[in-house]
C-alpha cells in the first residue's frame, strides 16, 4: 500500500482536512512559520488536521532575514504546546542572490542543532539540485531523515549524497487540489517510504522506545559509514560471544572454510554496511585481520561474519569469565559514549544481544568495561 500525504500553507486557502482524509491522505505537513513570523493559516490548519485524524508534521521555511538560532527558537516555541505527531521539518530551499553558498548550510546546521538540543530529530526538506549547490555530502547530514522534492515519472526520486534513502517524497506539486480539500487548484502530494504501520511508529504518539532505538540505529549507521569513507582505523566494538568459547584474533595468512550456503562480504565489520559480494559453502578464504565476530578476507576483499566460517581448532579457546556484573543490550543498536550523558561524543556501539561487563552506574547511565564508555541503562538488562 502506498501511503499518501499532502502539505499545506496559507496558499491553499480555506483547507478542508476531512476531504483530504476522505481522498486517502494519511498525513499532512503544515507550514507553521518563516523567519520569525507564523503562517497566516497555521493555527486553523493545525487544528483541522487533528480533528480529521491526519498525522501532522509542522515545517519551518528557513530564510536569511533573521538569524538561524532566532528562527529555530521561534519554531520550537510555536510548537511547544502541540508539537504534532510527526517530526518537525526544516524547509531548506531558499537560494541566495549573492555567491555566498556557504551561508545557507551554516544557517541549516545552526537550526537543526538547536532542535536537537531540544530533544528533536528534525526532517530536512530539500531538492536534489538545491542540495547539490547549497548542501554537501558530509555524513553529518545522514542522521537527519530526508524529505526530498523531486518531480519525476521515475519509480523513485533522486537521493543526493550523503543520504542513501528517503523518508518522504514530494513527487508532485500539481496534485488535485479540490480533491484534497484545497481552494487552490494544485496541491503538493507526498509519499511515505514505508507502510502505514511504520508511519504510525514514526509518529510521536507511538512507542518512545521504538523511536529511541531508531535514532541510535541511525547514529550507528552514520558512524559506520564515516569509518569507511574516511578510512579511519578506529577500534571496533567487540560483539558478544558465546558462553562456551571465544574466537581469538586471527593471524595474517590464516585460512578458513565457509560453512554457510551464502555468506555476504561487507565493506566493514558490521552487518549494516553495504554488501560487496558473497561466498558459497566450502569456499576457502585467507584471513588478513580479525575484529570481534568479523574477519577481513583477502579475496574477495571485505569482511565476513565469523559465524559463516569454520575456524582452525587452534583459534578456539575457552572463554573464562571473571567475576562481576554483566548485562545484555536489548536495543537493536546502542551508542557507547565517552561519558554518562547524551552530550558526550559517541566512541563505539553495542548490538542487540551483546553481553558486556558493567563497572558502575551514574544517573541512569552504565559504565562499560569493553567497549570502554557509557551507555543508557534503560536498554540494558541483567545477563
Amino acid at each position: 500500500m502506498t501511503v499518501i500525504g499532502i502539505d499545506v500553507s496559507k496558499w491553499n486557502g480555506n483547507w478542508d482536512a476531512h476531504k483530504a482524509k476522505a481522498a486517502g491522505a494519511q498525513f499532512v505537513f503544515v507550514k507553521s512559520s518563516q523567519a520569525c513570523f507564523t503562517d497566516q493559516r497555521f493555527g486553523e490548519n493545525w487544528q483541522k488536521a487533528r480533528e480529521a485524524g491526519l498525522l501532522r508534521g509542522a515545517y519551518h521555511y528557513l530564510d536569511y532575514t533573521k538569524p538561524a538560532l532566532d528562527q529555530a527558537k521561534y519554531f520550537c516555541n510555536l510548537l511547544k504546546e502541540d508539537p504534532g505527531e510527526l517530526p518537525a521539518v526544516v524547509d531548506f530551499e531558499q537560494a541566495r542572490d549573492d555567491s555566498n553558498i556557504n551561508m545557507p548550510k551554516s544557517f541549516l546546521r545552526q537550526f537543526v542543532e538547536h532542535l536537537q538540543s531540544n530533544g528533536q530529530m528534525p526532517i530536512i526538506y530539500t531538492s536534489p539540485a538545491f542540495w547539490k549547490t547549497y548542501g554537501d555530502s558530509s555524513t553529518y547530514w545522514y542522521q537527519f531523515p530526508l524529505w526530498i522534492a523531486n518531480y519525476t515519472l521515475s519509480a523513485a526520486p533522486i537521493v543526493p549524497p550523503p543520504w542513501l534513502s528517503w523518508e518522504f517524497w514530494q513527487f508532485s506539486k500539481k496534485g488535485p487540489g479540490q480533491l484534497f480539500g484545497s481552494e487552490a487548484l494544485d496541491i503538493d502530494v507526498n509519499r511515505f517510504n514505508g507502510s502505514l504501520e511504520e508511519l504510525h511508529l514514526l509518529a510521536r504518539h507511538e512507542s518512545r522506545e521504538i523511536l529511541s532505538e531508531r535514532i541510535v540505529a541511525i547514529e550507528l549507521r552514520l558512524a559506520s559509514i564515516e569509518k569507511i569513507l574516511e578510512q579511519q582505523s578506529l577500534p571496533f566494538v567487540s560483539a558478544s560471544t558465546s558462553e562456551d568459547s571465544l574466537l581469538q584474533e586471527a593471524e595474517t595468512g590464516q585460512e578458513a572454510v565457509v560453512i554457510k550456503d551464502q555468506a555476504l562480504v561487507r565493506a566493514g565489520p558490521f552487518s549494516a554496511l553495504p554488501s560487496l559480494g558473497q561466498l558459497a559453502r566450502n569456499d576457502r578464504v585467507e584471513i588478513v585481520e580479525s575484529q570481534a565476530d568479523w574477519s577481513k578476507i583477502k579475496s574477495p576483499p571485505g569482511w565476513v561474519e565469523n559465524s559463516a566460517l569454520q575456524m582452525p581448532l587452534e583459534a578456539v579457546v575457552d572463554n573464562v569469565e571473571d567475576e562481576g556484573e554483566y548485562m545484555v543490550c536489548r536495543a537493536r543498536a546502542l551508542n557507547v559514549r565517552s561519558g554518562p550523558g547524551s552530550v558526550f561524543p559517541v566512541v563505539g556501539w553495542l548490538e542487540n544481544g551483546q553481553r558486556i561487563k558493567v563497572l558502575e552506574r551514574n544517573n541512569g547511565w552504565a559504565q562499560l568495561e569493553a567497549p570502554k564508555g557509557w551507555s543508557m541503562e534503560t536498554y540494558l538488562s541483567p545477563a
